[in-house]
């Protein structure tokens, strides 16, 4: 989840929230994003899981992130934001 990569994944994610998807009526459902496949993040990473969690929320629905890797554990932290990502251990 790069500067590179990120326009990609955020245009794959939109289905899942826009109005003309079977998934759009995501009131009430907890929605979960593994994160185990990111071998590489940089703030680009950060803002996209905002951006995901702006649009959970403006669907009322909840999204949780496990499996955080270490570099963008490292970066949220360092932007003070680590605590206003829900997470998930399994």
């Amino acid at each position: 989840m790069t500067v590179e990569s990120v326009n990609a994944l955020l245009d794959e994610s939109i289905a899942v929230f826009t109005a003309d998807n079977s998934l759009a009526n995501l009131a009430g459902n907890h929605l979960e994003v593994d994160l185990s496949g990111v071998t590489e993040a940089d703030s680009s990473a950060i803002a996209l899981i905002f951006e995901w969690l702006r649009r959970a929320y403006s669907r009322k629905a909840t999204l949780v992130f496990t499996n955080l890797p270490a570099d963008l554990t490292s970066l949220a932290t360092l932007y003070g934001v680590i605590e206003l990502i829900p997470q998930h251990s399994h």
